[in-house]
């Protein structure tokens, strides 16, 4: 292995603008000799500033030595010259949109956005979707979008994985055309609910998602509702009626 390093040395010396340095660099990191690997890379880097992995690997090594400093702004640099780069993002976030990646579709997006000094507003993002969004805040130049959009999908999706079960994320599901699933948190939300005019809401918010489903609700499931409100209601009374009251201590 020295014999390589030797004759990689010596290759470079003959051409310093060579390209040849990354691979000498990484040999010299597997020899445990990553100073020297960062020297390399350094001066490579001189030679060829657009060498984008010679670039990453740099904040590997720095990151590797402990130069926390040096690795931060090397990131910070990549990552200006990748902003400069629009449709970058742009096909990065419809790969991900078609590949149902919603997370780093989302990510994707919003540094997208903020590469045009943008602050995005998140609730509206999960309420209309990334597309409308776009649609909703843009001025001059139409955003472009993936042929087959996904992202009414992509907030759905993310409603039903999260396993929240509240009226607003019903009725994001609902507005998604998420039907089924809304239907399922207000049947939940019904279970426990003791006030009458939050029960009267929740089922009007369910009559109206089995409307917009094409089905009425089941009348089974409306009296088991309505059902299980009256007992429970009863139980607090019946609770509140025999518990003793607590003698007053003179």
């Amino acid at each position: 292995m020295n014999d390589t390093l030797h004759l990689f040395d010596e290759l470079l010396e003959h051409d310093s603008g060579s390209k040849i340095f990354f691979p000498l660099a990484r040999l010299y990191r597997k020899q445990g000799h990553t100073n020297r690997a960062i020297e390399i890379v350094q001066k490579g880097i001189e030679h060829h500033p657009d060498y984008l992995e010679a670039q990453l690997y740099l904040i590997e090594l720095l990151s590797e030595v402990g130069d926390t400093a040096a690795a931060e702004n090397k990131a910070f640099a990549v990552f200006s010259k990748l902003l400069s780069y629009e449709k970058f993002w742009v096909c990065l976030r419809a790969h991900y949109a078609k590949t149902h990646q919603a997370d780093l579709a989302l990510a994707s997006f919003l540094v997208e956005r903020s590469a045009h000094g943008e602050d995005v507003d998140l609730l509206k993002v999960l309420n209309f979707g990334i597309s409308h969004y776009a649609e909703l805040i843009s001025t001059d130049s139409p955003c472009v979008e993936p042929e087959q959009d996904l992202d009414a999908e992509e907030v759905a999706q993310i409603c039903i994985n999260s396993g929240i079960k509240t009226k607003t994320m019903a009725k994001l599901l609902a507005a998604q055309g998420e039907y089924t699933q809304a239907i399922k948190i207000y049947d939940d939300l019904l279970e426990a609910v003791v006030g009458e005019d939050e029960r009267k809401e929740l089922s009007t918010l369910r009559s109206q998602a089995h409307q917009e489903l094409g089905s009425q609700p089941d009348p089974e499931s409306e009296k088991n509702n309505k059902l299980y409100y009256v007992l429970n209601t009863l139980a607090d009374r019946l609770e509140q009626k025999f518990t003793p009251e607590t003698p007053n201590s003179d």
